[in-house]
């Protein structure tokens, strides 16, 4: 039995981060895999997080990073990437000339989400071009779809839901997915560097667990999810990525019976471990990210997943596959502590 408790999946193309990881694929990835069951969140890279004024959606220059797309492991062109190409599974630094970009804003723009008279307001923290007002989150439709996307695959894939970092709409969402769809869904991801909003400051009533993103910034930081999950302990917290290998935030994790842990993508992370996402020095294999959470946090407290499509199930499952550990501790990673945290009925 194998559980994947952290993966992506877009309900169409209007996606500007590997727009072509649909339903198809994600089944594909399943099935060659052996995956049982799959709770997958939303790409959360959705076109309305994205500044029109971004040039790398225009830029005329030839040679421009920005101008050029990026081709994942399926071989299909997507959507650029700001000044790298993923090309083969690989991460491969491209020449940046964005000193020769004649753009109005000559470079990748960052949107977050904004507060205003009970309004949730998507605006470009780099050109200041409000891109949205709305009373409702949303990322509410892309959420309805992915239930109904999904609802056919019922017995192998269980979606959480992402939602926004808002003042004005959290509550209101948990509150209508929650009575509306309750049995669709297992819980509720939240992305703090995607909606560019500190987790720290939200208190919140849900009868489900939530997933949350970490990184090494301060805003999306394993520090500001601890303080999330102090701040509500009747709530099952599952914090991301490792918790970016903060040392501190392992030791909190490892005490508070709320929260728990995943450690995907490994690969991915091994590979870029020194740029902005991930530079711990005493990482030398992706299996060091497992063997330096399990020094610290309880097994009973890790899950399995691959962050597909930045991971991938065989890469992430071989790296389980390979960890020195007891076959008892393995089955807990794989399957047993994602099925007992989100209540699953396996079939």
């Amino acid at each position: 039995m194998i559980i994947n408790s952290h993966v992506h999946l877009n309900t169409d193309t209007n996606f500007f981060f590997y727009n072509d990881y649909g339903i198809k694929h994600f089944l594909a990835e399943m099935r060659e895999n052996g995956i049982d069951l799959a709770m997958p969140a939303l790409n959360p890279k959705v076109s309305i997080f994205r500044c029109p004024n971004d040039c790398s959606m225009h830029c005329p220059l030839v040679g421009c990073n920005h101008s050029i797309g990026y081709t994942n492991n399926t071989g299909i062109s997507s959507s650029p990437l700001p000044s790298t190409l993923y090309l083969n599974g690989s991460l491969d630094i491209i020449n940046n000339n964005l000193d020769e970009c004649n753009c109005s804003n000559p470079h990748r723009h960052r949107v977050g989400i904004f507060e205003e008279n009970g309004n949730l307001v998507l605006k470009c923290k780099t050109c200041g071009n409000i891109i949205l007002k709305s009373t409702l989150d949303p990322l509410r439709k892309y959420n309805v779809a992915l239930i109904n996307l999904t609802k056919p695959y019922r017995t192998q894939v269980r979606p959480l839901l992402y939602l926004s970092l808002c003042h004005s709409t959290l509550q209101t969402e948990i509150n209508f997915f929650e009575r509306c769809y309750g049995n669709e869904f297992v819980g509720f991801k939240l992305h703090p560097w995607n909606d560019q909003v500190s987790v720290a400051n939200f208190s919140i009533l849900s009868s489900k667990p939530i997933l949350i993103h970490t990184g090494i910034r301060d805003i999306e930081s394993g520090k500001n999810a601890i303080i999330f999950a102090e701040n509500n302990p009747e709530i099952k917290i599952v914090i991301a990525h490792a918790a970016a290998l903060d040392e501190n935030c392992l030791r909190k994790i490892a005490i508070m019976e709320n929260v728990f842990i995943d450690c995907c993508p490994s690969v991915f992370m091994f590979k870029n471990r020194f740029s902005s996402l991930f530079s711990p020095e005493d990482i030398h294999s992706p299996e060091d990210i497992y063997y330096k959470v399990l020094d610290y946090v309880p097994s009973r407290k890790i899950l399995f997943g691959s962050d597909s499509p930045w991971g991938n199930s065989k890469d992430e499952l071989d790296v389980v596959n390979r960890l020195h550990i007891p076959e008892n501790v393995r089955k807990q990673i794989l399957y047993k502590n994602a099925a007992e945290l989100y209540g699953l009925e396996l079939y």
